[in-house]
């Protein structure tokens, strides 16, 4: 628990490669003129290191199969996403990193700045593009970390331990023969055994041959010692003076990542919100495998979600967690460029199928108590291709201090016809835009009084509370 008056302390996670999916980042970078900012700002040093941009790799999933592109595209998604939450006011008080994540981890901990973490991680990519991709992974799921370990052993150089994650959760690494084996063997034992779609066998002597080149180019970067917390993955621990160098990034990338040590290591100097930087949902899966259930959860970005709904659901969280969000910078590219649902980001955006009666569903609202506030309306509109062409749109009422009033989460436009029994109310597209563009003006219990319209009497809830 979090003493009265105190602000919780902070951890953020930094997924690994095989985190990624196919558009992660590129809603975010297209609606949020903060988070879009950080991606630009290292575009240009992206496209020279590369030859391609990063929004390219984002969206692209051939590009994605390549070492030498997705390495680097990760990397400075996770930096972008970091300065992004740090300009929202939620600063990490402790940071830790998974396998590539690690080197994210390290650039916000203030090791090496954000172009030196390009010129090295792309070094990085390149080195293991260079190297066949050989061997496979396996998760398991095994209640006897020293047996596993054993029968890892047993097959010498083919196979190694990859990954601690957490308690009973492990990944083994090696040769294609070995894994079968030991894959064998481990369900014969009655063990979850899950095998991993990666283009090597990580943390393996299989990459070792990635080892020199990676090692040549960070001992052509300066490394300081953290000013940020920073749990390693080749000792669980923290970084001490000195520690992190050429050759740890050589050790690190052929040793097991120990990132439930690491986890712990935040979780037992006070860490009560952990927060995963990046896409995926997979270190606060790990995370909460080793909580007691006290902790706040916050997972990556997800294709499942829209980028903005999971930012205002996770902003929404953390300030309930006690954690002080800077909704004024969050609001302010947005009043700036005076944005109003006439005025849509993405001019060349594809335009949805034309339609007699466009309906609207909220999936969530947020009542805050600053309610009677008059306040100003942030409309983030964007088209989503689907099955049936549809519109997504995000409000947010704020009052003069930019504080939120009336959040709602996930309102689609042309998501479903009113003959759905329980199905929301029929608006014609003139009325729809009508209503839309009075959220200039509009105070919460203005907007109170039009969620009925949108969805039927029971949309809203009351104050303070949410609705899935």
């Amino acid at each position: 628990m979090t003493a009265a008056g105190t602000r919780p302390r902070i951890g953020f996670l930094f997924p690994g490669q095989s985190s990624e999916y196919v558009g992660m980042g590129v809603e975010l970078h297209r609606e949020h003129p903060l988070f879009r900012a950080g991606i630009d700002r290292h575009a240009d040093q992206f496209r020279r290191l590369t030859g391609v941009g990063p929004l390219d790799v984002f969206a692209d999933p051939a590009a994605q199969t390549r070492a030498e592109l997705l390495q680097p595209a990760v990397f400075l998604l996770q930096v972008a996403l970091a300065e992004f939450w740090t300009s929202c006011g939620v600063r990490p008080d402790a940071v830790v990193g998974h396998s590539l994540g690690e080197y994210a981890a390290a650039c916000v901990a203030g090791v090496f700045g954000v172009e030196e973490g390009l010129e090295l991680v792309s070094a990085r990519g390149r080195a293991f593009a260079a190297v066949p991709g050989a061997g496979r992974m396996v998760a398991v799921g095994g209640p006897d970390p020293a047996e596993l370990e054993r029968l890892v052993a047993a097959h010498g150089g083919a196979a190694s331990v990859a990954a601690y994650n957490a308690p009973e959760r492990i990944v083994v690494s090696g040769t294609d023969t070995a894994m079968g084996e030991l894959a064998a063997a481990f369900e014969r034992r009655g063990w979850l055994t899950i095998p991993l779609e990666t283009t090597h066998a990580f943390h393996s002597t299989l990459v070792a041959p990635a080892v020199p080149a990676l090692v040549a180019a960070a001992g052509r970067i300066r490394h300081r010692t953290p000013a940020v917390p920073l749990a390693l993955n080749l000792t669980g621990g923290w970084a001490a003076g000195g520690e992190l160098g050429a050759e740890y990034w050589g050790r690190q990338l052929t040793s097991p990542v120990r990132f439930a040590a690491g986890v712990r290591a935040l979780m037992d100097g006070g860490g009560t919100v952990f927060l995963e930087v990046g896409p995926g949902r997979t270190l606060t899966t790990a995370g909460r495998a080793q909580s007691d259930g006290s902790e706040l959860w916050l997972a990556g970005l997800s294709p499942r979600t829209p980028d903005s709904v999971t930012v205002l659901e996770h902003l929404t969280r953390l300030e309930e967690a006690g954690i002080p969000v800077d909704w004024v910078r969050y609001h302010a590219p947005f009043r700036a460029m005076g944005r109003t649902v006439g005025d849509r980001p993405g001019a060349d955006r594809p335009t949805p199928a034309p339609s007699t009666e466009l309906p609207f569903r909220i999936e969530r609202i947020v009542m805050h108590e600053s309610g009677s506030a008059a306040g100003s309306g942030v409309a983030v509109v964007r088209h989503r291709v689907g099955e049936t062409a549809r519109e997504v749109v995000d409000v947010s009422v704020v009052d003069d201090a930019g504080r939120p009033v009336v959040e709602v989460f996930g309102l689609e436009l042309g998501a479903g016809t009113g003959d759905e029994a329980g199905g929301p109310d029929q608006l014609s597209p003139e009325e729809a835009e009508r209503l839309l563009a009075s959220l200039d003006t509009l105070t919460e219990d203005q907007l109170h009084a039009l969620l009925p319209l949108w969805t039927g009497p029971d949309a809203s809830t009351p104050v303070g509370s949410t609705e899935e």
